[in-house]
């Protein structure tokens, strides 16, 4: 009970935050960040879910606290999920939401990668990286679409074995630009979401198959 008392401190603390910057931004607005800084902040933006106001968007309910706890970002996960769902909480209908949004972000990549790839004024060090990062991430999407057919078969095992490859692959594409000098990842930011968002559905896919948490599998 202590550590979801934290977390829920945490997103409180998280939406205080989110609302001072809101009302600095009518006060003066300042330009849009670059796709490179831009993350994954608002849920709703991402899963397409309505939205009303910001004290509306960080309310995740114990339930949820409960399911995110032990994930790679627990807030983020909190934040990600709240939004879509309503009545009776269902731990496959979270992870498929956190799924989703595992899919969006890694799209989201993807389409900064072609562009950087049909940008005549990219560094030419950074080609071949962008080149494997395209692939990488095109198999990031696949694995996490049959990942979801999966849990919608509530085959939740295959699932977590077929959806493990999505941090594999993320990592891939990172090391590409490691091992090529002189060009840094112009995606940063980016690709780490991917990675907590894959880690985050790994973590309660884990504890749902090696009996680690109360959403067990019956």
């Amino acid at each position: 009970m202590g550590s979801i008392k934290n977390l829920l401190i945490t997103i409180v603390s998280l939406t205080s935050l989110l609302q001072s910057t809101t009302h600095a931004f009518v006060q003066a607005p300042s330009p849009s960040p670059s796709a490179s800084q831009s993350l994954l902040v608002n849920p709703n933006n991402i899963l397409g879910a309505a939205s009303n106001t910001v004290d509306n968007l960080f309310k995740p309910s114990l339930h949820i606290l409960d399911f995110c706890q032990g994930t790679e970002n627990p807030a983020l996960c909190a934040e990600t999920i709240a939004p879509s769902l309503e009545g009776t909480f269902d731990p496959i209908k979270a992870l498929e939401t956190e799924m989703e949004a595992t899919f969006v972000q890694s799209k989201k990549v993807a389409k900064i990668i072609s562009e950087a790839l049909r940008n005549p004024n990219t560094d030419p060090r950074a080609r071949g990286a962008l080149e494997i990062c395209k692939s990488q991430y095109k198999s990031i999407m696949e694995t996490v679409n049959d990942a979801v057919e999966l849990l919608n078969q509530q085959n939740v095992v295959d699932a977590y074995y077929k959806f493990s490859s999505v941090i594999s692959d993320q990592a891939t594409c990172e090391d590409a630009f490691v091992e090529s000098p002189g060009v840094t990842i112009p995606f940063s930011d980016e690709s780490h979401t991917v990675y907590q968002l894959g880690g985050n559905c790994l973590a309660v896919m884990d504890g749902m198959v090696n009996n680690r948490n109360r959403f067990l599998l019956v």
